[in-house]
């Protein structure tokens, strides 16, 4: 029997309903209807489902009109199709196009589809690749199937439907999709308070930390039993806590689905509270020290830890407080978007916020207006958790609409209430602690160290391919650090410093980077395996199809060589692309097809949109890498859309 699902919907937008965010309603395998009003022709858009149930299966939606649509979880059809409760939340947006006060635009459009892939045109070109995301709009055959994006641009996308692996054709349906771009990747849906943020992650079954669990993909096994899958390039779209992703890559060609896992139960410490409300964040308690705090820029009078030291400027506000720290307050004078971190020595559970300022501040509008709640749990990678706009005032308190978890608890300030300066007086967080660890750790490194990768491969050659400490002075004045060591490929004793994908914005540096991340390495690891290089560098796409360069080609890169990038978050850029190493026969501007490089390209170093086909790509029209696998032998961009990049 179908059952009517009465849910509270947020409405947003200029527009009478252009917008609803339907949240947290319960999916089984039994057919609901969820009612939904003020639309002409809408589309809907599912969050990822939790995995409550385990069974590996997809979001159905079927029948809908202007005033409702129905809902099930469908599994794979060689499962049992008895499904458990999941929760999902739904995203209604009106098609069309709709540009929102911040310049973002959204286009949602309906398409017919069936078994196979295609393409789709935007009813408009966007002024870069939008971030993609589908839900099919109609069940007219019995079977599940899954929605794969790949080759999006700003003016098209590929779609492939797929239904279990053993599975046969499928029919006709009908797939909703939604666009976004957003210069900033973050803003208001209007009206109501409502945020959103938009990032891009590469996931695989091993999953990503999207706090507080894991976002991770889910092959069916009708065929086999094998369910890991290459890495993702996933869009991942947040509208006030609710996540919606879409896999916009087809790296791994087995059916697959995205699901949310929900951490472990886990029990709630309090900690040391003080103050009059339980602050958990004051100077000098919960382990905290003034290295415990920082913040992208402080003013040099004072110290960021001023703004947890139980003072409000001169005034003691806090009974438990250690004393004054300079002037009792945090202020930067430059006018830029600012954080301030709060780096606990356990996983925090944050319910709620409270900012106090003196009135010398307040009055001129040195105060946080628009402000973003971000989490971490390596301090590298952060995730927007909530975003507040706050009131002019003395004294307020904020409480979240859902705790925060992480170890790391930022807030991004990103605007004042109208002056350049920046102020907070006491900034004070409420909550708790989680017992135990809330993601599984990474292995430890292998007991193993010797000064690279390639002496522990010497002195161990039947070593295996993981984590090893590598002190590359020989335990002398530079402190050890942790390397992912390929140890099987061209002799082994290769050293990984990058994890890249084609389509990437940005590089992050991860510590310690294994081949299942997406970033860099430090600047201290990289810098140590660049200056202790005696062989070249190795590649490894995601089809292990390998690659080599020789030192004496790098060496001598006329246009960049390694030597010339001492992070590699910000590689060389000879001419308007990211490289590692370039030469060429004329000039360095990577025209007159007589240039090698190796790409190590994003969104903001690259030529036009070059970076979604070869960010992580090699090139040899000019010099020759010395062991090349490709069948076209002047690039690999086309046979290849990842690279681990490693040296030795």
């Amino acid at each position: 029997m179908k059952k009517i699902a009465l849910s509270c919907c947020l409405m947003m937008s200029s527009m009478a309903n252009a917008f609803t965010l339907i949240e947290d309603i319960k999916v089984s395998s039994d057919p609901i209807t969820v009612a939904i009003h003020g639309y002409t022709d809408p589309v809907i858009i599912a969050s990822v489902p939790t995995m409550n149930d385990k069974d590996a299966g997809v979001i159905s939606i079927s029948n809908v009109t202007s005033s409702s649509f129905d809902v099930q979880f469908k599994e794979w059809p060689y499962l049992d199709g008895v499904h458990g409760e999941e929760s999902v939340s739904f995203f209604v947006i009106e098609k069309g196009r709709h540009t929102l006060a911040d310049g973002s635009v959204w286009e949602a459009g309906k398409f017919p589809m069936q078994s196979g892939s295609s393409h789709v045109f935007f009813k408009e070109s966007f002024e870069h690749t939008p971030h993609v995301l589908l839900t099919a709009q109609s069940q007219n055959e019995s079977d599940a199937f899954a929605l794969r994006v790949s080759s999006a641009s700003s003016q098209t996308f590929g779609v492939t439907l797929q239904e279990q692996e053993d599975g046969n054709g499928h029919g006709e349906e009908s797939i909703g999709y939604l666009a976004v771009f957003s210069q900033e990747k973050r803003g208001a849906l209007d009206t109501d308070g409502l945020y959103y943020t938009l990032r891009q992650e590469a996931i695989n079954q091993d999953g990503l930390s999207v706090e507080p669990g894991t976002l991770l993909i889910q092959e069916e096994q009708s065929k086999d039993q094998e369910t890991a899958h290459l890495l993702e390039l996933t869009s991942l779209l947040t509208v006030g806590n609710q996540l919606f992703a879409q896999d916009n890559t087809r790296y791994g060609s087995d059916p697959m689905s995205l699901r949310y896992q929900a951490p472990v139960d886990y029990i709630i410490e309090p900690g040391e509270q003080t103050g009059e409300f339980g602050n958990i964040a004051l100077l000098g308690t919960n382990g905290l020290t003034e290295a415990s705090y920082t913040a992208s820029r402080t003013h040099s009078h004072h110290k960021t830890a001023g703004g947890f030291d139980g003072y409000n400027s001169g005034t003691l506000i806090n009974s438990d407080s250690p004393g004054k720290v300079t002037k009792g307050i945090w202020i930067s004078t430059v006018d830029e978007k600012h954080w301030l971190q709060v780096a606990f020595n356990q996983a925090a559970y944050i319910t709620s916020f409270r900012i106090v300022q003196y009135k010398e501040a307040s009055d001129p509008g040195m105060g946080p207006k628009d402000v973003t709640l971000q989490v971490s749990y390596d301090g590298q990678t952060f995730t927007d958790h909530e975003s507040f706009t706050l009131e002019k005032s003395l004294d307020q308190t904020i409480k979240l609409s859902k705790p925060a978890v992480g170890k790391y608890i930022r807030l991004q300030i990103d605007s004042t209430q109208g002056h350049r300066y920046h102020v907070i007086s006491e900034l004070e967080y409420y909550g708790g602690f989680v017992k135990g660890e809330i993601t599984d750790p990474v292995e430890p490194p292998a007991s193993a160290q010797g000064t690279t990768c390639e002496s522990i491969k010497a002195a161990n050659p039947s070593a295996a391919s993981g984590l090893y400490q590598v002190d590359p002075d020989g335990h002398g004045g530079h402190d050890a650090f942790d390397a992912y060591c390929e140890m099987n490929h061209l002799g082994g004793g290769w050293m990984l410093v990058a994890s890249h994908q084609d389509g990437l914005d940005t590089l992050n540096s991860v510590t310690p980077l294994v081949p299942q991340s997406i970033g860099v390495t430090g600047t201290t690891e990289w810098q140590s395996a660049r200056d202790n290089m005696t062989t070249g560098m190795m590649f490894v796409d995601e089809h292990q199809r390998v690659s080599m360069i020789s030192k004496a080609k790098l060496d001598n890169g006329n246009c960049a060589n390694l030597s010339q990038t001492s992070n590699l978050m910000s590689p060389a850029a000879p001419y308007d692309t990211y490289v590692l190493w370039q030469n060429e026969q004329n000039g360095c501007s990577l025209s007159g097809l007589d240039y090698s490089y190796i790409a190590l390209g994003t969104k903001y170093g690259a030529r036009g949109e070059s970076y979604l086909i070869s960010g992580a790509s090699l090139f040899q029209f000019d010099v020759k890498f010395d062991v090349w696998p490709y069948a076209d032998e002047r690039f690999s961009a086309q046979e290849q859309n990842a690279l681990w990049y490693y040296i030795k």
